[in-house]
């Protein structure tokens, strides 16, 4: 058995497949398949995540927020990391419509959509390349 996706609520799975075709069952490709369909009124949202997260100073704040936990990252904190004020001026300003970031009297902050889209995409993708590298 090779690589799954699993997306867990608690106790209660949302999504778990191989990510193999060779792996997929006719259940596994008509669940594929239905999930698929509706994508399409989800792809503004999904390339404005896509967008965020491709720049490389803002997940490097990000990923500097998320290490700190629950303690927000002051402008000073924030400009050790992105050097350039401008930078992050643009982790707010370009946070998707779900507001990764969020900036209040404390300071800056990553929400539970941000956190949860920064380490699907981040600690993920980095463990699927490492997987597939050791693999090849």
């Amino acid at each position: 058995m090779g690589l799954r996706l699993t997306l867990h609520d608690g106790e209660r799975v949302l999504l778990d497949f191989p990510l193999s075709f060779e792996e997929w069952d006719a259940e596994t490709r008509n669940l594929i398949g239905r999930k698929l369909q509706g994508i399409e009124s989800d792809l503004d949202s999904i390339c404005e995540v896509c967008d965020f997260f491709s720049n490389k100073r803002r997940l490097q704040m990000v990923s500097h927020m998320v290490q700190e936990g629950d303690v927000p990252s002051s402008f000073t904190d924030l400009l050790r990391v992105a050097v350039n004020p401008k930078y992050i001026s643009d982790l707010v300003n370009r946070a998707p419509r779900k507001g990764f970031v969020v900036k209040d009297e404390r300071g800056y902050r990553v929400s539970p959509a941000g956190l949860g889209s920064f380490l699907l995409l981040s600690l993920g993708t980095r463990k699927l390349l490492e997987r597939l590298d050791s693999i090849n």
